[in-house]
């Protein structure tokens, strides 16, 4: 199909068959057109072209009737004594004339029948009739045209039935005032049977009646099929438009980069000029026969001009095919838009108003909206008092705004159900921006930039702590291997003789040290696990007092020895929590130990526990050897120390262990450090 489309040879034989086919339907519409009369006109004395004819030979008879009078005056002034050449000359050429159209007046010579009275005595001055015929019988129709002659010859003038003077001419003469006109009346018209014997105008425009009401249903078809022929080539040239061999999309021409509307005004008004002289051509053959029908070469005018009237009718289906192939080719291509210059020139200006209004500020454009508003309907509201269409149109923009409140609210009220979704932490939730408003849209887009923009920062967050935590745990499991092996050793050396005390020194430094790193190792893990979540929690039913008296009593010895009072404060009978028992006890050594590492010697650490509201709460309190110059916040973070110079064992682990842990099994940890004073709090769910 694309193949057929684009053949160049399909397409130069559909414009000849166009063509073709246009020029033969103008060819028989012309003849149908000039046709039409004699089918609907009852006698061929009916048509227009008799008429015309018909007053040929009227004006004929009275330019004879005049010649007739004008000759007798001049012979007259020959008789009076007035004799010269130019006088005899015109007098020899009125001759002349006369006799030629008494020739052509003549009844051997036509078959239009007339006689010239006069109105005072109804004396014939003129007549064609044979010797005893009456008018009556003579004519179809009697058609009667009175004029006046003046009898001194200064001056002559027609005169039609109804009296008026439509082309007067005066003469030089001194008596024209004094001259006394001579009224006279023709009866002229021509016999309903115009046979062969007499072959004039009558009988040929009889002859075309007869053979036009003949042929006006052949005439008829040809141009109905004809015009099918051409419309379905016009189809096929639509269809093939804009696509050529070799080619998938539309291919344009030097048409399609013209404005249509420039293009469509040009081939409009060349249709319409062709139409209008193709027209013209059928006035001018039907009305013109009468002059043409008295020629030899009647039927060479009557064909050329037949021809002509075609093939302007042909050019002006050419152009409107031309027109109508650039459009279907634009609408193919989709540029009919973009080529036309009245929808660039709308475009450009419904798009600047559009931005104009669109980057208004919102307070502008709600001012701007509401004095409009104002101002229409106090018009409305004014008009309306007279006419009722405009109450109704007041009542019909009521109705618009109250629907336009409505649309905007219900935009309102998605665009604020989707901002508590993602304030409340759904960041992958959209808000639906379908059939917003441009404003609420244009904040609604924001918002969901915003939850993508949030969500990407937490995956890459999320993607950075896993590397981390992956990180750790590859580099522990690394390190505990040589690890291993250096704590075996030196237990080794621990187990035999030293006769060296250094020696005994140092080995005693390598146990301590390999310990250290040992359990900086061990927190590294538990600390990854603990931040990405992997470690498994099983939670049950504990009893708090309980594990702090085991933690205690485990850290007492160590807290004495650095100087420190362990005060615990528990209320009566036993507080149970809903907890993972083996990491509450990693929480709690956390605490104590931190305690012991950095409490200040010689002070108190408080143990408190509290219960209520279903919650227990457990705070530890100590005052710190060293100023605290650190956030509470951030001393949560790894590897983060009150004590900047780091000279205490301490890995940073602690704290930001035992809050993971704490989180983990669905508590709260927090800190707060008011001067010199430490304070833990761990809050936990209490098991009923």
């Amino acid at each position: 199909m694309k193949k057929l489309q684009g053949n160049i040879i399909a397409k130069v034989c559909a414009w000849i068959v166009l063509l073709a086919a246009a020029l033969g339907a103008g060819v028989f519409g012309v003849r149908a057109v000039l046709s039409f009369q004699s089918v609907t006109a009852d006698s061929w004395q009916s048509s227009g072209r008799f008429y015309s004819a018909l007053e040929d030979r009227r004006q004929e008879v009275c330019d004879n009737v005049y010649l007739i009078w004008e000759l007798k005056r001049v012979e007259n002034r020959i008789k009076a004594g007035t004799d010269d050449a130019m006088i005899r000359a015109d007098a020899e050429g009125f001759r002349e004339a006369i006799a030629s159209a008494e020739e052509r007046l003549s009844r051997e010579n036509t078959w239009f029948r007339f006689r010239v009275l006069s109105e005072d005595d109804e004396t014939v001055s003129g007549t064609n009739l044979g010797e005893g015929e009456s008018m009556l019988r003579a004519v179809k129709e009697i058609c009667r045209y009175s004029f006046e002659l003046p009898e001194n010859g200064v001056y002559y003038s027609y005169f039609d039935y109804h009296g008026s003077n439509p082309n007067p001419e005066l003469a030089a003469g001194e008596d024209a005032e004094a001259a006394q006109p001579l009224r006279l009346v023709l009866e002229y018209g021509v016999p309903e049977e115009a046979d062969g014997s007499i072959q004039d105008e009558f009988y040929q425009m009889k002859q075309l009646w007869e053979i036009d009401r003949a042929n006006f249903d052949e005439y008829l078809t040809g141009f109905l099929n004809l015009g099918a022929l051409a419309l379905l080539a016009l189809i096929w040239i639509l269809w093939t438009a804009g696509h050529k061999a070799g080619e998938e999309s539309i291919v344009t021409t030097w048409q399609e980069r013209i404005f249509f509307d420039l293009y469509a005004a040009v081939m409009i008004f060349a249709a319409v000029w062709l139409a209008f002289c193709t027209v013209w051509a059928a006035e001018q053959l039907y009305w013109g026969q009468s002059y043409a029908v008295r020629a030899e070469n009647f039927e060479l005018f009557f064909n050329l001009g037949v021809m002509g009237a075609a093939a302007l009718f042909a050019a002006g289906a050419a152009c409107g095919t031309l027109l109508l192939r650039t459009l279907a080719v634009r609408i193919k291509a989709r540029c009919l838009g973009k080529t036309t210059l009245l929808c660039r020139v709308v475009g450009w200006t419904v798009r600047t108003v559009h931005d104009f209004v669109r980057f208004l500020p919102f307070t502008w454009k709600l001012v701007l909206g509401f004095g409009a508003y104002v101002i229409f309907t106090f018009w409305l509201i004014q008009v309306g008092r007279y006419d009722g269409i405009f109450m109704l149109m007041y009542f019909c923009l009521q109705l618009a705004l109250l629907l336009f409140l409505s649309w905007w609210a219900y935009g309102y009220h998605r665009l604020r159900k989707g901002t508590k979704t993602i304030a409340g932490g759904d960041l992958e939730y959209q808000i639906d921006t379908k059939h917003m408003p441009y404003d609420l849209r244009l904040q609604a887009e924001d918002l969901n930039n915003i939850s993508v923009g949030l969500a990407g920062a937490v995956d890459e967050k999320m993607k950075s702590e896993r590397f981390k935590a992956e990180l750790i745990t590859n580099v522990s499991h690394d390190l505990k291997t040589p690890l291993t092996s250096i704590i075996n050793y030196v237990n080794l050396l621990k187990s035999t003789e030293q006769s060296d005390p250094k020696a005994v020194e140092y080995i005693e430094v390598l146990d301590r040290k390999s310990q250290r790193l040992k359990k900086l190792t061990e927190d590294l893990v538990e600390a990854s696990k603990a931040s990405t979540g992997v470690l498994s929690v099983v939670r049950e039913k504990i009893g708090m007092g309980q594990l702090i008296d085991q933690a205690t009593a485990e850290w007492e010895e160590k807290l004495t020895d650095k100087k420190l009072s362990l005060v615990t404060t528990l209320p009566e009978g036993e507080t149970w929590v809903y907890a993972d028992g083996r990491h509450l006890w990693r929480v709690l050594d956390n605490l104590l130990s931190n305690c012991a590492k950095y409490a200040m010697e010689g002070t108190r650490v408080y143990l408190d526990l509290e219960r209520g509201k279903g919650q227990v709460a457990l705070s530890v309190k100590n005052i710190s050897r060293e100023p605290l110059n650190v956030p509470a916040e951030r001393l949560m973070e790894r590897f983060v120390r009150g004590e900047e110079s780091r000279s205490t064992e301490g890995s940073g682990l602690g704290l930001s262990i035992a809050r993971s842990l704490t989180e983990l099994q669905g508590g709260s940890f927090d800190l707060a450090v008011d001067g010199d004073l430490f304070k833990a709090m761990v809050t936990l769910p209490q098991a009923n």
